[in-house]
C-alpha cells in the first residue's frame, strides 16, 4: 500500500478531501445514509433548513449532488496520481460544518492508504470505479431513491455532472504531459462509456454514458432537472438546467 502525498493531499482538498476528522455530531457516515430511521434524521434534521425545503425528492437530489464530490476526489486521484483510493461505502464518511450555509461537507476516509497500478493499470482502474461506484455510489443513490421518491436518473446524472467538469478540467492542465492527458482521456471515455453495467450495479447499460450529450455554447445542458430551482427563493436554475422544469 501507498499514500497519498502532501502536493496530492493539497490537490484533492479542492474535491472536498478532508484528513482530519471532525466531532461525531458533525460526521455523517457512508452506512447512516444507506439507513431508512438515520436518513429520515438527516433529512429532517440537517437537511431541511439548511436547503430551503422540505421536499424529500428535492432534499435527496441536492444531497447528492453534494455526495458527487466523492466521485471527482476518487477519480481525479486515479486519473492524475495513479493512486487508488478507498471508497468503499464503510470507509467514508461526511464532515460537516454548523456555520456552513450551504451545506457543503468533506469527505473523511477512515483508511487513507491507496493502491497503485502496478504492471497492469486496466485492471487496476477497473477494480477503483468498481469500488466508487459498485460499493458506494450506487448504494447511496439506491437508499436516497428509494427515501426521497426521486427518480435514479436525476441522482445519476447529478454524479455524472460533477464527472464531466472534473475531467473537463483535468484535460486542460497544461502542467500534464502529452503522454500523462492521453491516459486522463482515456480514463474519462472509460468511465463515461466503456466502462460495463455491472461496475455500477445495473443491468443494461452505463449508468453515465446518456448524459454525455454535445455543448451548446460551452454548457453541457441535462435531460434531467436537479430540482434546485424549488430550493430558490428566487427561482434561480441551475446553468445546465433543462428549462422543461416549472415550479408546481
Amino acid at each position: 500500500m501507498a499514500r497519498l502525498t502532501e502536493i496530492e493531499i493539497n490537490a484533492l482538498k479542492k474535491y472536498r478531501l478532508k484528513t482530519e476528522a471532525v466531532a461525531p455530531s458533525l460526521t455523517i457516515s457512508g452506512i447512516d445514509i444507506l439507513l431508512e430511521e438515520r436518513l429520515n434524521e438527516i433529512f429532517n434534521k440537517e437537511l431541511h433548513g439548511k436547503l430551503n425545503t422540505d421536499k424529500y425528492n428535492v432534499i435527496g437530489s441536492m444531497l447528492v449532488k453534494r455526495y458527487a464530490f466523492i466521485a471527482a476526489l476518487v477519480l481525479y486521484a486515479m486519473s492524475a496520481f495513479d493512486k487508488g483510493i478507498d471508497s468503499s461505502i464503510q470507509n467514508v464518511s461526511l464532515q460537516t460544518d454548523e456555520s456552513d450555509p450551504l451545506w457543503l461537507p468533506s469527505f473523511y476516509f477512515d483508511n487513507l492508504e491507496v493502491t497503485t497500478p502496478g504492471i497492469d493499470r486496466i485492471q487496476w482502474r477497473t477494480t477503483v470505479v468498481q469500488t466508487l461506484f459498485l460499493e458506494n455510489i450506487a448504494k447511496v443513490i439506491t437508499s436516497i431513491s428509494k427515501q426521497a421518491k426521486v427518480a435514479k436518473a436525476i441522482l445519476w446524472e447529478n454524479i455524472a455532472v460533477y464527472i464531466f467538469w472534473m475531467y473537463e478540467t483535468l484535460l486542460q492542465n497544461d502542467s500534464f504531459s502529452q503522454e500523462q492527458l492521453v491516459k486522463i482521456q482515456e480514463d474519462f471515455y472509460y468511465v463515461i462509456h466503456d466502462a460495463p453495467p455491472q461496475l455500477f450495479g445495473t443491468k443494461a447499460r452505463n449508468p453515465l454514458s446518456q448524459y454525455d450529450r454535445p455543448k451548446q455554447n460551452d454548457v453541457r445542458l441535462r435531460k434531467t432537472c436537479c430540482l434546485f430551482y424549488l430550493t430558490s427563493k428566487n427561482d434561480d436554475r441551475c446553468t445546465t438546467c433543462p428549462i422543461e422544469c416549472i415550479r408546481p
